[in-house]
């Protein structure tokens, strides 16, 4: 699919050189009426420069036919300049939609342009305003009937684009038709199912009642609360601490069964495990601990309660304790 683009897009007109094109098509139209008129616009003899006398008869015998000669000038150039700028317009849709969009948007700008360019014609053989306006009347009609339906489901498109009522991924049901959004293009909304694919104009979606397929509904989890009794405030070194608490849902009071709570020592950087248990059926826990110094440092350990969370609840902690650690008596000999 991508080397498609990249393929497409490198035989797509370049709109740096369509704009030189227009540019140049535009000025050479304008230095060759100018050449033209000074040359050859002479009325009379008398008017002409003395450095165009020797050529007074020549001139005289075309001056008639000036304005056939500019009118033919202005359709070859005015229709090359139409045709560089629906170049332009195809090259830059290209980057953004598809191929036969941006050649239907090609198109469209040929024929308005090459109406416009009738009106110009009108007006070089002098015909009087409400002619030339009629002629461009006339084709502005014409591109109007021509193009309704397509310029239609650009703007459709564009509106689609711009406000997003779905996005890839999203299951629709548009015009009777269900499946899932695999492209959003100017001209057609693209929907895939399992054995097609169904391309819905763009016009047709924003007049139709869209129904989205809402993503199904994740259960939350619920928030805990742990309780930790508080623990002795001294201990000796080697004798066994019970810690006991409770953990239970925090809205509800509910105990929460067969989780478990770990014993932590508050440490730079990681905290250390002390021991762990397994909550019983009213929520509550028993955990014993051989104290012992957890860091060389100094004789304390801060102790807390932890619930690292599961796919029904949240994680949660308790308050923090401090326990003064005591070393062990030596034992007499007899």
């Amino acid at each position: 699919m991508a080397s498609n683009v990249d393929v497409t897009n490198k035989n797509a007109p370049s709109i740096r050189r369509g704009s030189l094109k227009t540019a140049f098509y535009i000025a050479a139209l304008a230095v060759s009426l100018f050449v033209l008129n000074f040359i050859f616009g002479w009325e009379t003899p008398e008017k002409i420069p003395p450095f165009l006398q020797p050529y007074s008869e020549v001139i005289l015998v075309v001056q008639p036919f000036l304005v056939y000669v500019q009118a033919g000038l202005i359709f070859v150039f005015g229709y090359l300049t139409i045709s560089a700028v629906s170049g332009l317009a195809y090259a830059y849709m290209r980057r953004v939609t598809d191929h036969s969009t941006s050649a239907a948007i090609r198109s469209i700008s040929k024929i308005s342009g090459v109406a416009i360019l009738l009106s110009l014609m009108a007006s070089v053989f002098q015909v009087n305003a409400a002619a030339a306006l009629t002629v461009g009347s006339f084709g502005g009609l014409v591109v109007g009937f021509a193009t309704q339906t397509i310029l239609t489901h650009v703007v459709a498109g564009v509106f689609l684009l711009v406000s997003r009522p779905f996005t890839y991924g999203d299951t629709v049901t548009v015009a009777g038709q269900t499946g899932v959004v695999k492209e959003v293009k100017l001209m057609h909304l693209i929907l895939e199912t399992e054995d097609r694919e169904i391309l819905i104009p763009s016009g047709t979606v924003v007049t139709q009642i869209i129904q989205k397929k809402r993503p199904p509904m994740t259960a939350r989890s619920a928030e805990t609360v742990l309780a930790l009794d508080a623990p002795p405030a001294k201990v000796v070194a080697g004798s066994a601490v019970t810690f006991t608490g409770k953990l239970a849902e925090t809205a509800t009071g509910s105990p929460v069964t067969g989780a478990t709570v770990r014993i932590l020592d508050s440490d730079v950087g990681r905290d250390d495990l002390l021991a762990s248990g397994i909550t019983e059926s009213n929520g509550g826990f028993n955990i014993e601990w051989k104290a012992r110094k957890t860091d060389w440092r100094d004789n304390t350990a801060e102790v807390y309660a932890k619930f690292e969370g599961s796919d029904d609840y949240d994680q949660s902690k308790s308050r923090q304790y401090v326990i003064t650690i005591a070393k062990a008596r030596a034992k007499r000999k007899g």
